[in-house]
């Protein structure tokens, strides 16, 4: 994997254990219902070294935790965890994305729907505390209790950052 982001960022930290193609490919697995290393490895295409090291990272970051189904010695089962279940918004919105702006309206290749009504998700976004839907716009960033003085200082210098 490549080296580590530095920056007190949320975004530099995601990227730091979903950098890759490789582990988001993994944990869409996940999400899909895949458990073994060899189901993992079919249905990514990822190679055996490059499965394994992603694997056992998940594991390490308590995305996904490796439980041992005990047959012809120590075989594993890789399950999400509730953190790794944490991220079906972000897989969601992701998926949401790619449809629309790489394959447009009627090419889609995967999307989610209800199970209780069988109908298509709504489109996530951000909204207000009413509900109302919010554009790029009419949302402001402000600096969290943790911080970095270099983070301070980059929010600072947002143009038209202000927020009530």
């Amino acid at each position: 994997m490549a080296k580590k982001h530095r920056q007190t960022c949320p975004i530099a930290s995601f990227l730091n254990v979903f950098g890759d193609a490789w582990t988001l490919l993994v944990v869409r697995e996940a999400f899909y219902g895949t458990t073994r290393f060899g189901e993992f490895r079919h249905n990514t295409g990822a190679a055996k070294n490059i499965l394994s090291d992603r694997l056992a990272m998940l594991v390490d970051e308590g995305i996904l935790r490796a439980v041992d189904v005990g047959e012809q010695g120590t075989r594993y089962e890789y399950r999400l965890t509730e953190r790794g279940e944490s991220l079906m918004p972000v897989f969601v919105a992701m998926t949401q994305w790619g449809n629309e702006q790489i394959y447009g309206p009627g090419s889609e290749p995967v999307d989610f729907y209800e199970k209780a009504s069988g109908k298509k998700l709504l489109k996530l976004q951000p909204h207000d505390r009413q509900g109302n839907a919010l554009a790029n716009g009419d949302i402001a960033v402000k600096a969290g209790p943790g911080a970095s003085t270099a983070t301070l200082k980059r929010i600072s210098q947002i143009p038209d950052n202000e927020c009530l």
